[in-house]
């Protein structure tokens, strides 16, 4: 009777030290739970803070890069209307009848060589520093990742464009045309005169404008400057509709001055 006695008070002393051990070991568990998901809020709350930081500087980037893209584009669409005029009027035997001096209109023809030159750096650091991984919105992520191949592309097609102005275009027109003359109709330079006077060579402009190929140079130009335009508009959109994306999301940031906090160190 007596060892009975004893193996019950040894089973129930075990039970409930079983029990013990068990909340023990629960307790530790939800402990750990805590901290990981504690933890895992806060790098959460990194990531987030860290996905704001370059979103907004992408912003800010994208408005640079739209300023030059708008230049360019205007240059270049400047160009496809003078082509156009000049085109009214080649042909064998026919006259330069237009109101605009042949001069002033062969300035941008000899310096279209337009290109657009992208702000890249934090685009760069996003795709080459895996950044885009913690990008959350997938339309945003998606634009930014095809970004760096239609930047590359119009690049690309502008020098292949500037190899033909000045190893065929130019040495074309620099037989057949006074281009000291385009000189004073546009000043290009802060810290000095473009104006370098008029040619003394007698050169009639008659032949520039009955000549073939003249007429093929203006024509082959204007559709590589058309190509281009069409790559820059839809860089344009692109650019636009990632702006719109980062405003809609981040809805309380001043974006009037968000350079300005940006150098300030505010968003980072």
């Amino acid at each position: 009777m007596k060892f009975l006695r004893f193996f019950r008070i040894k089973s129930a002393n075990r039970k409930d030290y079983l029990k013990y051990a068990i909340g023990e070991i629960f307790l530790v568990v939800i402990g750990i739970l805590i901290a990981l998901s504690v933890n895992n809020s806060n790098e959460e709350r990194k990531l987030r803070k860290e996905e704001k930081k370059i979103l907004l500087s992408l912003h800010s980037e994208i408005s640079n890069n739209l300023n030059s893209l708008e230049t360019s584009l205007n240059e270049k669409k400047n160009i496809i209307d003078v082509n156009n005029r000049f085109l009214k009027y080649t042909g064998p035997g026919l006259e330069w009848k237009s109101e605009s001096k042949l001069d002033s209109l062969m300035y941008y023809f000899t310096v279209s060589g337009w290109i657009y030159v992208a702000d890249n750096g934090v685009l760069n650091e996003i795709i080459n520093s895996g950044k885009l991984s913690i990008i959350e919105d997938i339309k945003i992520k998606n634009i930014v990742a095809s970004l760096p191949q239609q930047i590359a592309q119009i690049i690309e097609e502008d020098r292949l464009y500037r190899d033909d102005l000045h190893q065929y275009f130019l040495p074309y027109v620099s037989k057949n045309y006074k281009l000291r003359n385009i000189t004073e109709f546009r000043e290009l330079y802060k810290f000095s005169k473009s104006d370098l006077g008029k040619s003394r060579f007698q050169k009639s402009n008659q032949n520039l404008i009955n000549d073939l190929e003249f007429e093929n140079i203006l024509t082959i130009q204007s559709i590589w400057i058309k190509f281009s335009i069409e790559m820059c508009e839809n860089l344009k959109i692109k650019f636009s509709k990632i702006q719109e994306l980062i405003e809609s999301k981040y809805d309380d940031v001043d974006y009037n001055t968000l350079n300005q906090d940006l150098e300030e160190g505010f968003w980072g």
